[in-house]
């Protein structure tokens, strides 16, 4: 029999219920719990000089984030549908927040790689493709995220350029996806999308077509400086100079990558690309908290890039600093739809189709009398369990006891009853995590 050798499949075997998660356990949320007060109070003295105003998004992200998941906040009651088991438990709700919480990014991920794989993308080969810039010009970014459009821009005028010269009636297509962070949590801000391998052209009929990487780098890094050249509030700190500067370098900084065409029958890969579009920043199984007797304690960040560790350390303001970037502000798009699927020619695709259905059903009627017409097909529900059985491959709503269905009987918000209610079950509406021992540095 075939030796069992990763962790998941051994954990998989033992894992029979869903159990619910424990996020004030976790090495993020002892940071966040430790260090929120004094991170805001610290800020200007210690991070404004290099990261500009702490913004009010990630100070709201951070107080929903330690509500996440911790029933004294609010929970909903779940109850065997068995009358003989008469089982029930309390499911706490979720912050929602992007860019900090690594559980609701994940399901996130999962509900936007569903609908991109089964509703939006069409049935032809795609890349993954990223778009990278050099650290000279990053630092313009942090200090105004509402530069992140030039990268959306330049990549996908780069990538139309190219498919247009070949196929000059055809219609390329892409979602593109902006990521904060790299590896080390350090700001990075970069693109990654899934591009049609081709372009579709006005009969309906996709072409396949090669790109030339080295070329659209060049034209990625063209489209990006000029942006940035023109862009007014730049007008006295990137001038032309720079621009013929950073072109003279031999590494320019810039970088494209093109991975190899996934199928269109590979919906493995598919949805493993479209989740990594959606991914947290953060990874609790990355991070680690390193405490000594008598010192400070240290975060610990790991990336295992090409087979091989690396470990940046933080102060815990430090990380939460750092953190900080990927927080996207209230209403910042982090997803772009663009060419053949816009939401325009979505939208024009989907009345054609409509339009020729209606035509088709009223033919089969007059020939067939009053035929019924076929019913709409809906999508699937977005629910917490459906979700949470996506992620986990656990059904979070079947009964530990006797293995029946449960069901969601009503919602709890007010503390005095979730705590009664928690008692009576034997659960802890709230544990708080141990604090840090650190110390403020010095202001910059």
């Amino acid at each position: 029999m075939e030796q069992k050798n990763t962790a998941w499949e051994r954990d998989k075997e033992q894992l029979q219920h869903y159990r619910r998660r424990t996020p004030a356990i976790t090495p993020l949320y002892r940071i966040v719990s430790s260090c929120r007060e004094d991170f805001e109070r610290s800020w200007e003295d210690l991070f404004q000089h290099e990261y500009g105003a702490l913004r009010h998004e990630v100070l709201d992200a951070l107080d929903a984030y330690l509500n996440c998941g911790i029933l004294a906040h609010g929970c909903a009651r779940a109850a065997c549908e068995d009358p003989d088991c008469n089982h029930s438990t309390l499911i706490a709700y979720s912050c929602k927040r992007r860019g900090i919480c690594p559980a609701c990014d994940a399901k996130r991920a999962v509900l936007f790689a569903e609908n991109l794989v089964e509703h939006v993308l069409l049935p032809f080969d795609h890349h993954h493709v990223v778009f990278t810039v050099p650290k000279r010009i990053r630092p313009f970014f942090l200090h105004n995220r509402a530069l992140m459009q030039h990268l959306y821009h330049a990549a996908w005028e780069s990538w139309k350029e190219l498919i247009l010269e070949q196929c000059p009636t055809g219609t390329p297509g892409a979602v593109l996806a902006l990521h904060s962070a790299g590896d080390l949590i350090a700001f990075h801000p970069h693109s990654h999308g899934l591009f049609l391998a081709g372009a579709i052209l006005p009969d309906g009929i996709f072409q396949a077509l090669s790109i030339d990487a080295q070329r659209l780098q060049e034209l990625f890094a063209d489209k990006v400086l000029a942006a940035l050249r023109d862009e007014p509030s730049l007008k006295d700190v990137f001038t032309q100079d720079i621009v013929d500067n950073m072109k003279s370098w031999e590494h320019s900084g810039f970088n494209v990558f093109i991975g190899e065409p996934i199928p269109h029958h590979d919906h493995e890969r598919l949805l493993f690309a479209a989740r990594y579009l959606k991914k947290c920043p953060v990874s609790n199984e990355r991070l680690s908290i390193i405490e000594l007797p008598g010192e400070d304690a240290r975060v610990q960040y790991a990336s295992y890039k090409n087979g091989e560790k690396q470990v940046r350390s933080f102060t815990p303001l430090e990380f939460l600093a750092e953190l900080q970037c990927s927080i996207p502000d209230t209403w910042e798009q982090t997803t772009r739809w663009l060419g053949i699927y816009s939401s325009r020619a979505r939208g024009a695709a989907a009345e054609k189709l409509a339009c020729a259905q209606a035509i088709e059903a009223a033919a089969v009627g007059s020939s067939l009398g009053s035929a019924p017409l076929p019913e709409p097909v809906q999508k699937s529900s977005a629910t917490w369990a459906r979700l949470i059985k996506q992620v986990f491959e656990v059904d979070p709503l079947k009964c530990p006891r006797c293995g029946a269905s449960m069901k969601i009987k009503g919602h709890l918000s007010n503390p005095n009853e979730i705590a009664r209610i928690t008692k009576n079950l034997g659960l802890q509406s709230q544990r708080a995590p141990p604090p840090l021992r650190y110390s403020l540095p010095l202001a910059a």
